[in-house]
């Protein structure tokens, strides 16, 4: 029998090949955040790799907490630990969504294939906790499905940024027939379409952040509508975007969708998404190795100085925690790994509010170490709050003492 015991939280290992969730449940996580000490534990296999608790693992890390308990299964290989995630997620806790199944069940088709039709039959119907008949609906169109999903996993690959030599070797098609796939999905009507919350003016209005993209949960996260607007009006598809403060994942999901290529990273990796194809990088040491040679909009979205002070990290070179002139002097290094980088360079900031009511104007004063770069200003664009950022008491106290508040942030494209 399989004893539960405490493993530390980050010794955990998300597999994203070995795990059947499409997609994770951000609020299922804020949900489980707040009934930690009713949650069972989760299922690893070999001392670590995650077999089933993914949000309950996600809700101990923001929580804080090192340690998590745990139900080690042992020794099993990859196709038993792929086998054992679907059936325990198929069947309960936050479970595996109809599309979740219906993705599994070709997959489950492929694996299986040393059975007879009927046992594959069988044998997923119980894995997903279906009936047989679903399972046979949902691998009708199997062999047609299985080169639409190559193409979309190299389709996806090169989103990434891998080079067609990686991405052959990865799910191995020919390099010419990738570049026709990439080349006809690249050129779809689709990315020729303006997004949804497409803005008209300099001033960026939006009624409420949508929650689409990226873990919206994370401190100071964009809402995904800013990206949208800056890769239609400053990229085109197929362009490469590179972020080095992707925390929540955001530029990622709205990058790809509108199908731009896009390359991410942050001081701490992947440590909030870890679903998602987050570098860890310092970006005051330079430009990442790993990272494309050039790009043609990078996107830096800083931590806003004291503002953001104990949300994100104690890495060595975290801006959140440092002095005014100890960020100033990052920011400094930062710009000078981007520049010659790329044809573009956007930054987001918003203004500090001192006590006293006055201001520390970053974007203006971030300005400098541009010009010093030999970069120029594009454009200057005006990026409201996308919900009241203050309270009843606060505009009150504001209105007693004859003080403004700031509800935006500073969006400046640079060349």
């Amino acid at each position: 029998m399989n004893q539960t015991k405490s493993i530390s939280t980050d010794a955990v290992e998300y597999v994203k090949e070995l795990y059947p969730r499409l997609r994770p449940d951000d609020s299922a996580i804020e949900r489980y955040r707040d009934a930690l000490d009713n949650l069972p534990p989760i299922v690893v296999a070999r001392g670590r790799i995650l077999v089933d608790g993914y949000h309950r693992w996600q809700a101990h890390r923001r929580e804080g907490l090192t340690e998590i308990a745990a139900v080690d299964l042992g020794d099993l290989s990859d196709v038993e630990i792929f086998n054992e995630s679907i059936r325990r997620n198929a069947s309960h806790g936050q479970q595996l969504s109809r599309q979740d199944k219906q993705s599994l069940a070709g997959k489950l088709w492929q694996t299986l294939a040393h059975l007879d039709k009927g046992e594959r039959d069988a044998e997923i119907a119980t894995l997903l906790a279906v009936s047989p008949r679903a399972v046979q609906a949902w691998t009708k169109d199997a062999r047609a499905d299985e080169k639409r999903a190559a193409q979309a996993r190299a389709w996806d690959l090169w989103l990434d940024c891998m080079s067609e030599r990686e991405i052959e070797a990865a799910i191995d098609v020919p390099r010419k027939t990738l570049a026709d796939w990439v080349g006809e999905k690249r050129n779809s009507a689709d990315f020729a379409q303006p997004p949804e919350s497409r803005q008209h003016f300099d001033v960026w209005q939006f009624a409420k952040a949508d929650k689409d993209a990226g873990q919206q949960s994370y401190f100071g996260s964009l809402p995904p509508q800013v990206v949208e607007n800056l890769l239609w009006f400053y990229t085109e598809p197929g362009d490469t975007v590179i972020d080095l403060f992707a925390g929540s994942g955001t530029t990622i999901d709205v990058a790809k969708r509108m199908g731009r290529r896009v390359w991410a990273s942050d001081i701490r990796g992947d440590h909030y998404s870890p679903h998602l194809p987050i570098h860890q990088h310092d970006a005051t040491t330079g430009w990442p190795a790993d990272a494309p040679a050039k790009a043609d909009l990078v996107l830096l979205d800083p931590p806003y100085w004291k503002q953001a002070a104990g949300r994100y990290s104690n890495e060595p070179n975290e801006l959140a925690e440092m002095t005014l002139d100890e960020w100033c002097d990052a920011w400094v290094k930062v710009l000078k790994a981007c520049a010659g980088r790329a044809k573009r360079i956007a930054y987001i900031i918003s203004p500090t509010q001192n006590d006293d009511g006055t201001v520390v104007d970053h974007a203006t004063d971030m300005l400098q170490a541009a010009w010093d770069a030999g970069l120029t200003v594009d454009r200057r664009i005006i990026a409201t709050y996308s919900s009241q950022q203050a309270t009843g008491q606060q505009v009150t106290w504001a209105r007693d003492n004859k003080r403004m508040l700031k509800l935006y942030r500073d969006l400046v494209i640079l060349s």
